[in-house]
């Protein structure tokens, strides 16, 4: 799975190749038109997000604009089949553009996470669902989706937050954190319980009446990505958006997908590491006496940390590839019914698996970095720590120490569920 955008815009020959330019070329069939086309829309804004990246999070911007440009360009509806307005992308054609888009700015992929989540679930509709129909025809108009999903104050499995029947109108109660994305969003999906117990996913507009959402995220890393507080009073629900679905006792790939945008976040951040550290070194003109050459860029042993980071990269592309086409494959299953507990399982642990493979890799280079120049090197303008606060918050989602103990254990005595994990107080 090649992580370069296509782009028809791009010149196909040119009169000198350098060597950077050989390893960075895509491997593989030439890429369908489709997918042309939206690399030649993309490609520009993912460029200017990554300019800006810097400012963006030394100033605290909350960027709708650049939100906006990746609606305006197609982000949001890569995976929307043609017939509704979108570009009809596989999943192994999308997951190169979020890991662009990582590379670029993580926050902004872990903002638009919810949204492309949402698609997902949409797409696996019957045909002929009014609820699919209704929203692939939204999110290829432009509607972006956030979330509201989890909350601090509930135990392990409980969910607070409430939909009601209030005489002739449906009415949403309750507070959410980690509400990522909700104030880029159009609509929020909200869990809550429903009538009777019943677990309930319903779609209320971000702008509805009696929706209050504050950015309260403190988090010392993916900082722009508006995870903070949503409260819910007496909002009003279209009973048409309310989806009664169990959130985790069926077992279903709905992690490892989750995971997959997390996977390919960390994977853009690795590229982000290589570019920006190649940038450094290639301008900079400050030495020490002791240093093996006069300029950095000539210096084998800065030579060999850019090597190592290099292959971190190489690596983190490579087996979230292998992930993605598992993962392509299982959803196929999923789509035509055919799809088992087992199926389920195996793709579970191989997000397991790939997460164990690519987040410590990530964080280790993060730091390496570091290696390759001095003090000035740690100065705020340039922003190089950001790589890591990043992907330690990434990493930090699903703690890495639970994934390695689930997969050893299924290895030895199997028994392992596909199910949704929940997070909860104590007692």
């Amino acid at each position: 799975m090649p992580t370069d955008i296509p782009s028809d815009a791009a010149p196909q020959h040119r009169s000198a190749r350098t060597d950077r330019d050989v390893l960075s070329r895509p491997l593989g069939p030439a890429p369908r038109p489709e997918v042309r086309a939206a690399g030649a829309r993309l490609s520009p804004v993912f460029e200017e997000i990554a300019a800006g990246a810097v400012h963006r999070e030394t100033d605290h911007v909350i960027d709708h604009d650049a939100v906006t440009a990746l609606r305006d360009a197609g982000y949001t509806r890569l995976r929307v089949p043609v017939e509704y307005g979108g570009d009809g992308l596989s999943l192994a054609e999308f997951y190169p553009f979020v890991v662009a888009l990582g590379a670029a700015d993580p926050n902004l992929v872990q903002a638009l996470r919810a949204h492309l989540l949402w698609v997902e679930q949409v797409l696996l509709r019957p045909a002929g669902d009014p609820l699919r129909d209704r929203w692939l025809t939204r999110i290829a108009a432009g509607a972006i989706v956030g979330n509201a999903v989890t909350e601090t104050d509930n135990a392990a499995g409980q969910v607070t937050t409430r939909v009601t029947r209030d005489g002739e109108r449906w009415r949403l109660d309750g507070t959410k954190f980690y509400s990522t994305g909700s104030l880029y969003a159009d609509w929020i999906n909200v869990h809550a319980e429903g009538p009777e117990g019943t677990s309930v996913w319903v779609r209320v507009r971000a702008d509805a009446p009696g929706i209050t959402m504050t950015d309260d995220w403190d988090g010392f890393g993916q900082q722009l990505t508006a995870s903070g507080t949503t409260v819910f009073r007496d909002v009003t629900v279209d009973p048409d958006e309310l989806l009664f679905q169990q959130y985790s006792s069926e077992a279903s790939h709905a992690q490892a997908l989750a995971q997959s945008v997390h996977l390919a976040n960390l994977t853009g951040i690795a590229e982000a590491i290589v570019r920006d550290t190649v940038e450094y070194v290639r301008h900079r003109r400050r030495t020490y006496s002791h240093a093996n050459t006069a300029l950095p860029a000539d210096d084998p042993q800065v030579q060999q940390i850019i090597g190592e980071l290099s292959a971190v990269a190489y690596a983190a592309r490579a087996t979230f590839g292998t992930f993605v086409d598992q993962l392509e494959h299982v959803q196929a299953l999923v789509a035509a019914g055919a799809a088992t507990e087992d199926d389920f399982t195996a793709i579970d642990i191989a997000a397991y698996q790939a997460q164990l493979a690519i987040a410590p890799q990530v964080l280790r280079a993060a730091t390496q970095l570091f290696e390759v120049g001095g003090a000035s090197q740690t100065s705020r303008s340039r922003g190089l720590d950001r790589h890591w606060r990043n992907a330690r918050v990434l990493a930090q989602h699903n703690p890495l120490i639970y994934r390695a103990r689930l997969t050893g254990a299924h290895l030895l005595n199997g028994g392992h569920r596909a199910v949704q994990y929940t997070v909860g107080t104590a007692g």
